[in-house]
């Protein structure tokens, strides 16, 4: 076997390798980018925990390719007024309302002048995050209320008990919904109608249950609600909700966060 021959099926080889590790060769894809974190912390990244350093860095990059940062309020609004979406449109989202979101993440937000949305799992306001048995502080009302007094932070649903969806009937999710707005009520939270699903879970594959799910998220006049799908989404937003976030870990290189932030997902079967 020559040395050409060899060469192009090394290069072959590389080339299968960067598509199905890096998704290499697909194209960058246009729309609205949602992108999904967790927690903002110093020390050790993990698959939930992005750290501080890492949150900059990543801001900072957001900045210099001229990003801007959009609420779900500034959505609705485009949607109903059929706005184009701007070139540089992304949307950044916090799960579980951390405690470090005020001392971590905030500082940054507003350093930076971006916006973001907090999803709040409003029974476990003030608490711990049992629902993974963990013990990481969240925030309370008060803090709760205070953030969202913020020009540039709105408060979303994260369901009321971290429920999977995908485990309720429509209506226990409505239910559920009902519960999460009253407990905000009773904090003086104001929050935005959209709702993050916890796990990203709903029933995706059963149309008839789907559809009654979403029946009941319009009777409730909820605007969006947020699965995962690590995709970029198409604009204007046919399926309001079902839209995809990109999950940002920490354990992430940083050139992968680049990777997600412009086609969605890093490997190619993610």
């Amino acid at each position: 076997m020559n040395i050409v021959i060899l060469v192009s099926i090394l290069i072959a080889v590389i080339a299968v390798f960067l598509q199905l590790q890096y998704n290499f060769l697909m194209p960058p894809r246009k729309g609205l980018p949602v992108l999904m974190y967790h927690k903002i912390e110093v020390g050790k990244p993990d698959g939930l925990t992005v750290t501080v350093d890492q949150f900059r860095q990543q801001l900072t990059y957001l900045k210099d390719k001229g990003y801007k940062t959009y609420s779900f309020t500034d959505l609705k609004r485009m949607m109903d007024h059929r706005d184009p979406l701007p070139s540089k449109a992304v949307v950044l989202t916090f799960d579980d309302a951390y405690r470090n979101f005020l001392t971590r993440a905030l500082p940054l937000l507003k350093e930076f002048r971006y916006t973001a949305t907090i999803m709040v799992p409003a029974a476990f306001i003030g608490k711990t995050n049992i629902w993974d048995q963990g013990n990481d502080p969240l925030l309370t009302g008060e803090e709760l209320h205070r953030i969202a007094m913020q020009e540039n932070i709105e408060i979303g649903l994260h369901s009321f008990m971290h429920h999977n969806y995908r485990d309720l009937t429509p209506d226990e999710a409505a239910e559920d919904i009902r519960n999460c707005r009253e407990t905000l009520a009773y904090h003086a939270i104001p929050h935005t109608a959209v709702l993050a699903y916890p796990y990203g879970g709903y029933p995706r594959k059963d149309p008839e249950e789907k559809m009654r799910l979403f029946e009941r998220f319009t009777e409730l006049k909820l605007d969006f609600a947020l699965r995962i799908g690590n995709r970029i989404n198409p604009w204007p937003l046919k399926y309001p909700y079902e839209i995809q976030r990109i999950d940002i870990k920490g354990s992430d290189r940083f050139f992968v966060f680049k990777i997600k932030l412009r086609k969605g997902r890093a490997r190619f079967f993610a």
